[in-house]
């Protein structure tokens, strides 16, 4: 495996901003989150999204979705899991540790992609 410096520290600063994340940057990007959640509404079914980061879009979905989510940050995935664990999100089905560049997925295991990293990456 290379040794990416940049990934390394893509994931650094996204594990320091994981605890604050909602909160300080929830707020700032709630409408353009608001706006591509709508739009992969529209397109509907299976839903990937590259940086779902704390999970914070769940809130933009139904259960016309069924939203998989994935991040470099494994802080990150961790709080969304934690939302997930409240039971308000069952349309959420997978959330994974995974770098967008090497995804896991099968071609065409999605109806819309959609990334949604709000800040830094």
């Amino acid at each position: 495996m290379l040794h990416d410096p940049d990934r390394q520290m893509m994931e650094k600063a996204y594990a320091r901003w994981a605890p604050v994340y909602d909160m300080l940057c929830g707020p700032i990007f709630f409408n353009g989150r608001e706006a591509a959640a709508r739009a992969a509404r529209d397109v509907g079914g299976r839903i990937l999204e590259i940086g779902v980061g704390t999970g914070l879009s769940f809130d933009d979905y139904d259960a016309t979705t069924e939203i998989t989510g994935i991040d470099i940050s494994e802080p990150m995935i961790t709080r969304a899991q934690q939302r997930v664990k409240t039971g308000r999100y069952p349309f959420v089905k997978e959330l994974a540790v995974m770098d967008a560049h090497a995804l896991a997925y099968a071609d065409a295991s999605f109806d819309c992609c959609r990334p949604v990293r709000d800040h830094a990456g």
